[in-house]
């Protein structure tokens, strides 16, 4: 691997987090979702004033990964309802885990999948669930070469529109 830094993020990376989450969520679902409704998400979701919230969120724990002191990647992990399809009541989400364009492909994907399954081990909680769009089968495939299986679907907003996740665990 190349040298790579992964480390639980602090308030301190709030504007470089939010402008990461920003960007690599247009460059995976962009060119696949109307222009509208795509800038209106990010700009709500991943505002600084919204990143600042999920970070002091006890829920919630994030993962930076840092190449050259720049963030480059991220994970976020979320006790949060369980659908009935997971079937455990000691399950915690991933919610996100992103990677720079370039950086994909590099293994970085998996260190932030190893360092939040870690923490969820950490916490006691038995499954790791994760909400993935049907559509994105880049991801479908790298979480199912990581042991995800499908067990059921849930439903995303984009603007006006309902997409289809499927729940892995």
């Amino acid at each position: 691997m190349s040298n790579f830094l992964i480390r639980k993020a602090s308030t301190d990376d709030t504007d470089a987090l939010a402008r990461l989450a920003k960007q690599t969520f247009l460059d995976a679902f962009e060119r696949l979702n109307d222009p509208k409704s795509i800038r209106a998400y990010v700009r709500k979701a991943f505002s600084p004033a919204q990143m600042s919230k999920e970070l002091l969120d006890d829920s919630s724990t994030f993962f930076v990964a840092e190449k050259d002191n720049k963030l480059i990647a991220y994970a976020k992990v979320r006790s949060t309802v369980v659908p009935h399809c997971v079937e455990s009541a000691k399950a915690t989400e991933l919610e996100r885990i992103y990677v720079e364009q370039r950086f994909l492909g590099t293994g970085i994907g998996r260190m932030l999948l190893d360092a939040a399954t870690d923490a969820a081990r950490t916490a006691e909680h038995d499954v790791l669930w994760l909400g993935v769009w049907e559509d994105n089968p880049d991801a479908v495939a790298f979480y199912e070469r990581c042991g995800f299986e499908t067990v059921g679907t849930k439903v995303f907003m984009m603007g006006p529109e309902e997409q289809r996740d499927l729940v892995m665990r």
